[in-house]
C-alpha cells in the first residue's frame, strides 16, 4: 500500500501526464514554442499510440485515486473509533468517579455547615446561661451584650452557610450533574453517528474506486478490441490485394 502522501504525489504526476497526452491527442499546440515539438519528437508517436497511452494512464490514475480515497476513508474511520472510545471513557469516569465525588463533597459541606451551626447554638446558649447568673450587675450586663451579640452574629452566619450549602447540593443533584451527564451521553451518540458515517464513507470509497477502475479498464479493453479489429481488417485487405495480384 502507498502512503497517502505518495499516492497524492503519483496522482499529481499522472494527472499532468494525462493532461499532456489529452492535449496532444486533440491537436493542441503543447510546447509549440519549442522547435523540437514540431519535428522528430511528435513524429515518433502516432495517434493510436497516444490514445493507448492515455487509456493506460487513465486506468493507473483511477487506481491511485481509489487507493488515496480508501486511505483517507480509513483514516477517518480510525479517528471516529478513537473518538467514540474516548467519549465512552469520559462518560464512564464521570458516572463512576466525578459525579459521586462532587455530590459527596457537597454533602460534606452541608454536614460541616450543620455542625458549625449546632456549635454556635450551643455556645450561645451556654453564654446566655453564664451571664444570666450575674443578675443586674451593670458591668456584667454590658459585657454580656457585647459577647452575646458577637455570638448571635456568628450563629446567623452559620445559618446562612448551611442554607447555601444545602442549595448548592440541591443544584448539583438536580441540575449540574444531570446536565453534564446529558452532554457526555450526547457526545457518545454523536461519536457513534460519526463512526457509522465513517464506515459508509469507506464503503463508498471502495465502490466508487471499483466503478472508476472498471470504467477505465473497459475503455482500455475497448481500445484493444478496436485495434484488433483494425489489424484483422488490414490482413483481409492485404489478402485481397495478393489474390488480385496473382490473377
Amino acid at each position: 500500500m502507498f502512503s497517502r502522501s505518495q499516492s497524492l504525489s503519483l496522482l499529481l504526476v499522472l494527472s499532468c501526464a494525462l493532461s499532456t497526452s489529452c492535449a496532444i491527442s486533440l491537436g493542441m499546440d503543447v510546447g509549440s514554442e519549442d522547435p523540437e515539438w514540431g519535428g522528430e519528437g511528435e513524429e515518433g508517436l502516432d495517434e493510436e499510440e497516444r490514445e493507448d497511452e492515455r487509456a493506460e494512464l487513465k486506468l493507473r490514475l483511477a487506481e491511485l485515486e481509489t487507493e488515496s480515497s480508501i486511505l483517507e476513508a480509513e483514516a477517518g474511520l480510525h479517528k471516529a473509533e478513537a473518538e467514540l472510545g474516548q467519549a465512552h471513557r469520559s462518560l464512564e469516569v464521570f458516572a463512576e468517579g466525578s459525579a459521586p465525588d462532587k455530590i459527596r463533597e457537597a454533602e460534606l459541606d452541608v454536614e460541616k455547615a450543620r455542625v458549625r451551626l449546632e456549635e454556635q447554638r450551643a455556645t450561645l446558649a451556654q453564654l446566655e446561661s453564664d451571664y444570666s447568673r450575674y443578675g443586674n450587675d451593670e458591668l456584667a450586663r454590658k459585657t454580656a451584650e457585647i459577647v452575646l451579640g458577637r455570638h448571635r452574629a456568628r450563629l446567623g452566619f452559620a445559618e446562612v452557610e448551611l442554607h447555601l450549602a444545602e442549595r448548592e447540593l440541591e443544584r448539583l443533584k438536580e441540575f449540574e450533574i444531570p446536565k453534564e451527564r446529558h452532554e457526555l451521553e450526547l457526545a457518545v451518540h454523536t461519536a457513534e453517528a460519526d463512526l457509522g458515517a465513517a464506515h459508509l464513507a469507506l464503503e463508498m470509497a471502495h465502490l466508487q474506486g471499483d466503478l472508476d477502475t472498471l470504467e477505465a479498464e473497459e475503455e482500455l479493453d475497448e481500445r484493444d478490441r478496436d485495434e484488433g479489429d483494425e489489424e484483422e481488417d488490414d490482413e483481409h485487405e492485404h489478402g485481397d490485394h495478393d489474390e488480385e495480384g496473382h490473377e
